[in-house]
């Protein structure tokens, strides 16, 4: 099981999602839980960016982790230092093999959120998830770290699929999935390949630019060890 932390923003949803689909693992969104709720105050809080208490939150948690897989992605909590105390006392903490943090600069983390035009990013419920968040996410980490589980942050910067393998090469370092290794190409290779290509079957400027494209590609190519 790993955490995801991010300001709100950040994508770690997104992440959440991408990392499941990906590895067949299981993504648990504490929003999307408390929603699940259907509790009139807990929803009213949500839409509005308010705090939850953590009496819910830890009810709502308990219930979910007790039937998570042991490869489970939690995407938003703990969200204060009092949860990683709850996790620790009710001996949840060592199901956590480590703690992702995404780091995103403040004007792209506004610029998303204006954009993506939620019912609860007003601009008041924003700075105050913000300011909350901000405020926790030293001491949680540091209480992780106390716990012996790696934390990590990753530029959260790009497109989806570039913030994916990041993650995806941090995870491959702590053994939660398999490490990846990568076999690069020179564009000398590249070259002389297609020459090759070319001598062999003649012409074939068309032939000689569909192969470079492949092996263009092939500079990337990611091979399981």
């Amino acid at each position: 099981m790993i955490t995801l932390f991010g300001a709100p923003g950040s994508g770690k949803s997104e992440q959440g999602k991408l990392l499941a689909r990906a590895h067949g693992w299981q993504w648990l969104s504490y929003r999307d839980l408390l929603m699940a709720m259907h509790d009139k105050d807990v929803t009213f809080a949500l839409n509005h960016g308010m705090y939850i208490d953590d009496k819910t939150m830890n009810r709502m948690m308990q219930n979910a982790l007790s039937r998570a897989s042991a490869n489970a992605i939690l995407d938003g909590f703990p969200t204060d230092l009092r949860q990683v105390r709850w996790l620790i006392d009710n001996d949840k903490i060592q199901g956590i093999k480590g703690a992702i943090i995404l780091r995103v600069p403040h004007g792209e983390l506004w610029r998303r959120l204006m954009a993506r035009k939620r019912v609860d990013d007003t601009r008041a419920a924003i700075e105050r998830r913000q300011e909350a968040y901000d405020r926790a996410i030293t001491g949680m980490t540091r209480a992780l770290m106390q716990e012996n589980i790696p934390v990590r942050e990753v530029n959260g910067l790009g497109t989806p699929q570039d913030v994916r393998e990041r993650i995806d090469e941090v995870l491959g370092e702590w053994g939660l999935i398999r490490r990846k290794q990568f076999k690069k190409y020179s564009e000398r290779d590249i070259t002389a390949a297609v020459n090759r290509k070319t001598q062999i079957e003649g012409d074939g400027n068309q032939t000689a630019s569909l192969l470079a494209n492949v092996l263009k590609e092939l500079a990337e190519l990611s091979l399981d060890e």
